[in-house]
């Protein structure tokens, strides 16, 4: 090969030999791409390529190298040019594979095929300038370039960096290798779910745990979709689903998985989600686990701590455990019986300070805290408080219980009742000391008997007493107590001593005749009577061995007793209920009715036969699909509910019942059987309806009439509003429910309004106040009445508040101007009466005067005129009459301020009337008047006293002034009450009154409706004029020629006391 300048081989000519024209013409094996009819700078072109290109002759050695390549090899083209592949590869600083056979295999393979061949990846070994060696991954591609001829001429390598892929292939072997090895080493089930190809991968764990093979049909998700428990699955499914779709990463679930074999297995299965860097799940790693054994040793755990708590409370003994400090986590219910605590002393403080006998409690707390320092097992005897206060002894014990290290974890106690034993060997100490320890502290009655007589050699006081306190040593027993002989028991003594053969008896029977002090006693004993020998084993005695164990043998048969009258309430307490009005019924899981009360067959007259669908064939048919959907329903949430349905009775009728399900479940948790109660409401529920009904007409009513309508529940709180509130005040009726009714009220009236409002919720009293509301459309205020009257319960407890606001705006503002009226007619009345007054005062001297002048004239006066005598009776008439109207107006200005100045009184009516009838004496004598009373009905009225006498005087001397002159004058003053308002009553049978032509103007001021006889006609006026000051009004019944009634109606009594005690 020819060289350049340079050391290049000449490219163009290579390229030129390889454009040389073959035998066939117009054929050729290989062309490059930028064949042209011009010669091309190849040289330029192969230089600059990106990637490491060289040439290769068949012969394996470097034809050309490009830049890159250079750079690759870290050598420059003269010194490698000419040189085998495998010699600059074995040499160069860049050390790469020279196995001479792979290079040839792939020569030889890209002569046979006529293709690129693709090397492996080969590792090449850099040495930097530094020294520094480093490992590069290089993938070669092998180009053929044939002759003309057919023949390999070159070799067109081109090399690759792949040192990134190689490591992470070699990265993801070795996880790979490692997640294999992982998989097999753990004892879970690992699996692998490639969600883009449904592919579902586990280790052999499976195939161990559950027995499936491991095949394509067990590797896909719709398989293990398959062995998941049918009522696990949708909310597995739902789960799961949830997660992938979601962005969580990871997750867990607990489920129950069909094994091979068809059991059940309680798996708990982790996972992690793989997702893309969009978020998009790829693939699902998990591990499974079964948790079958684990489950089950949880269940039998639990069923064995119920059971430990059963036969806690089923011992006698008072059963407690601690944690290894000592602080109480358990008390049965025979602590908490014997305590009277609910488990507030759980603390070994609380337990030591407040329960135990002072005297016990620093010698129980050192023991204590010795064990828990030791671990040594417990046990001290010491004194408790029981619910009534009193202290018993009883034997406490815990032992500890270790874990596999050999520490303490918890202890278990118990405190066993040794009060009585307690207290025995106490008296048996004291017995023993006085004996001087001859048989030590033994609780029982001890004598030693000698001979075959059985003369007494010891006996212990104890059992001295008990034979009446007379034997002594030397007695025979026969001697010392013969009425033992009269009950067999010293034959047994007899037998003892025969047979050398030792007796016992339990709870024998012993009968204590009557002493002087004492009456007959029966007692019982368990003894035991052994041989006593002599060093040759001959006879010598008996020894006798007694306990009194009455009270045991009187206990249990308390006990028994007990037992009886237990079963005997239990019985009661079976027939209680099944007396209850209330139907009971046991129904089966399936719905058939397993037990039904007599209760049910009295109401539905069904028998045991009907007992299965007994239910069913009751209930109405309306109610049939929804209580059968309500009772599905329940089936799967457990859960219990309550139901309104109809039954029919024995009679075909139907009544209402509450029907109410309580689910009973078995120790696995599923449904054993329901419970269930049937309640008549059927009176209930008609009033339900009826009350119902009554709402509506209220509401209908309460927004049909003009008024604001509102009710409030017992303690104030308004619940209903009708719509006419939001037409007065423009607020949405639930506006105001939320948030109330006070900001509406003008703020002068705030304070007040809630003042009253809250004293009649409080109170009870009925509600009635004013104030102003705002109507928010148009900022203006408007007064309103608010009354409210409380509905009451039969024990008289307020159920609710009935309440009304009615617009009084347009009343009030006439009201306001009619009291302005009224002021400037009162200051009127004053003016005028002052003026009538003034007026009367300045007249009445100069008529004196002018009276005066007359009578004077009249006596010294000598008259002609045959008239003059006449003219001076007119004259003195005139001013007689002049004189009374002047009085008249006088007395009537002094009413007024008599009303105003003088405070009411209650006036006795009797006793007035006979002072008026003394002022008028004259003309009732003249007449020959009959006048009656009758005041039984009102004796006394609350009245100013001159005013009334006033009343009385003129009506009374009206009464005479215009009698009849056909009959005799009879007047009746009398009181009657109607509707509780007093009225007071005054009769004449004079001369009458037209009240057709007079009656308009009965009570007018100067009106006179007779001229035969003198008047002002200001009397009726006055009288008018003092009861209507008084609060009262007068009617008028007359007929002419027969008589006049004058009915004064007055303000009631308790009225007019309300009215003077707020003045």
């Amino acid at each position: 090969m020819k060289l350049n300048n340079d050391g290049k081989p000449s490219l163009t000519r290579i390229f030129e030999n390889l454009r040389r024209p073959t035998a066939s013409p117009g054929s050729s094996v290989f062309q490059f791409p930028f064949m042209v009819a011009e010669l091309v700078d190849f040289e330029l072109l192969f230089d600059v390529l990106p990637s490491p290109h060289l040439v290769l002759r068949p012969d394996l050695t470097l034809l050309a190298l490009n830049d890159a390549m250079c750079r690759l090899l870290c050598c420059e083209r003269a010194a490698v040019a000419g040189r085998s592949i495998i010699e600059v590869l074995a040499t160069g600083p860049v050390v790469g594979p020279t196995q001479h056979q792979e290079w040839h295999e792939a020569l030889q393979k890209a002569q046979q095929q006529r293709a690129p061949q693709v090397l492996e990846a080969q590792q090449f070994t850099h040495t930097a300038p530094d020294g520094t060696v480093f490992p590069r991954y290089w993938q070669m591609t092998l180009q053929p370039v044939f002759t003309e001829a057919g023949g390999l001429r070159y070799l067109l390598c081109r090399c690759l960096d792949v040192t990134d892929q190689v490591r992470l292939q070699q990265q993801g072997k070795f996880n790979y290798e490692s997640f294999t090895l992982l998989a097999r080493a753990t004892h879970d089930i690992i699996w692998d779910h490639d969600l883009r190809t449904g592919h579902l991968w586990r280790n052999e764990m499976f195939n161990v745990l559950f027995g499936y093979p491991v095949s394509s049909e067990t590797s896909t998700y719709a398989f293990w979709q398959s062995c998941v428990h049918p009522d696990d699955l949708p909310a597995l499914h739902v789960y799961m689903s949830g997660l992938v779709a979601g962005a969580a990463t990871s997750g867990n679930a607990e489920y129950r998985l069909r094994r091979a074999n068809g059991s059940w297995a309680e798996v708990v299965d982790r996972f992690y989600i793989v997702r893309d860097d969009k978020g998009q799940a790829l693939r699902i790693l998990g591990a499974m686990q079964d948790v079958t054994q684990a489950r089950n040793t949880e269940r039998a755990l639990h069923q064995s701590l119920e059971q430990f708590q059963l036969l806690a409370d089923f011992v006698p003994q008072l059963v407690w455990t601690t944690d290894a400090e000592g602080r109480v986590t358990y008390f049965n219910q025979r602590w908490q019986e014997y305590m009277d605590e609910d488990g507030k002393f759980l603390s070994s403080d609380g337990l030591w300070l407040h329960q135990l006998h002072p005297d016990d409690q620093q010698r129980t707390h050192l023991r204590w805290q010795a064990s828990l320092q030791s671990g040594e097992a417990y046990e001290c005897e010491y004194r408790l408080r029981s619910r009534s206060g009193q202290f018993r002894w009883f034997l406490a014990q815990a032992l500890p219980v270790r874990n596999a290290a050999g520490e303490v974890e918890q202890w278990f106690g118990s405190c066993t009742n040794i009060d009585e034993q307690k207290r025995t060997q106490l008296v048996l100490a004291e017995k023993d000391q006085q004996l001087q320890y001859i048989v030590g502290e033994v609780p029982a009655f001890l004598a030693t008997l000698l001979g075959p007589s059985h003369v007494v050699s010891f006996i212990n006081s104890h059992f001295n007493r008990f034979l009446g306190n007379h034997v002594r040593p030397g007695q025979t027993a026969r001697t010392a107590a013969p009425w033992l002989e009269q009950q067999g028991l010293l034959d047994i003594l007899d037998q003892v001593y025969t047979t050398g053969e030792p007796a016992s008896g339990h709870e024998q029977l012993v009968e204590v005749p009557a002493q002087p002090d004492t009456p007959a006693q029966e007692h019982y004993f368990d003894f035991v009577c052994r041989p006593l020998r002599n060093d040759q084993q001959n006879m010598q005695g008996i020894l006798v061995f007694a306990v009194d164990v009455t009270d045991r043998v009187l206990a249990r048969r308390r006990m028994e007793d007990l037992g009886a009258e237990l079963h005997r309430q239990d019985e009661l307490l079976r027939q209680m209920l099944e007396s209850l009005p209330q139907m009971t019924s046991i129904i089966r899981p399936d719905g058939l009715m397993e037990y039904a009360s007599p209760q049910w067959f009295d109401y539905t007259g069904q028998t045991l036969d009907d007992l299965a669908h007994a239910w069913q064939s009751a209930l109405h048919p309306a109610d049939q699909a929804s209580s059968q959907e309500l009772f599905a329903q329940a089936q799967s949430t457990l859960r219990g509910y309550s139901q309104e349905i109809r039954l029919r009775n024995q009679h075909g009728q139907y009544r209402w019942h509450l029907n109410r399900m309580v689910p009973a479940l078995n120790n696995a948790g599923k449904l054993h059987r329901w419970y269930g109660t049937s309640t008549d409401i059927h009176e209930q529920r008609l009033l339900a309806e009826e009350l119902r009904r009554s709402e509506e007409q209220f509401r209908f009513l309460a927004e049909t009439i003009p008024a604001i309508v509102w009710t409030a529940q017992p303690d104030g709180k308004i619940d209903y509003l009708n719509s006419r509130w939001s037409e007065h005040t423009g607020v949405p009726t639930a506006q105001t429910l939320q948030k109330g009714w006070g900001g509406l009220i003008h703020p002068d009236e705030v304070e007040e309004a809630f003042t009253q409002y809250k004293h009649s919720m409080q109170t009870g009293q009925n509600l009635s106040m004013e104030s102003r509301l705002l109507d928010v459309r148009t900022g203006r205020y408007r007064w309103y009445l608010h009354r409210a009257y409380a509905l009451r319960s039969a024990d008289d407890s307020i159920v609710r508040w009935f309440g009304t606001t009615t617009d009084i705006d347009d009343y009030k503002r006439v009201q306001e101007r009619l009291e302005e009226r009224n002021a400037e007619l009162t200051r009127t009345n004053q003016d005028l009466d002052y003026f009538v007054y003034t007026a009367s005062h300045d007249l009445k001297q100069p008529i004196n005067n002018m009276a005066g002048i007359f009578q004077e004239l009249v006596r010294t006066a000598t008259f002609h005129d045959p008239d003059a005598v006449q003219l001076v009776s007119m004259f003195e008439k005139a001013l007689h009459q002049i004189y009374g109207t002047i009085h008249d107006l006088s007395e009537l200005v002094q009413v007024q301020k008599l009303r105003h100045e003088v405070p009411l009184e209650l006036v006795e009516l009797a006793p007035l009337t006979q002072e008026v009838l003394i002022s008028i004496a004259e003309p009732l004598e003249l007449l020959k008047a009959q006048v009656t009373m009758d005041f039984s009905a009102v004796p006394a009225l609350p009245f100013v006293r001159p005013n009334l006498q006033s009343v009385l005087y003129n009506l009374l001397s009206n009464a005479l002034k215009y009698a009849s002159p056909d009959r005799q004058p009879q007047v009746h003053i009398s009181t009657i009450l109607e509707n509780d308002q007093p009225v007071l009553l005054v009769q004449d049978n004079g001369v009458g009154i037209d009240l057709a032509r007079y009656g308009s103007e009965m009570f007018q001021m100067f009106r006179r409706f007779h001229d035969h006889v003198p008047g002002s006609g200001m009397g009726l006026y006055l009288v008018n004029r003092i009861v209507q000051s008084h609060g009262g009004r007068i009617s008028v019944e007359s007929r002419v020629g027969e008589g006049t009634t004058f009915r004064l109606y007055l303000r009631p009594l308790e009225e007019v006391a309300t009215s003077a005690t707020v003045s």
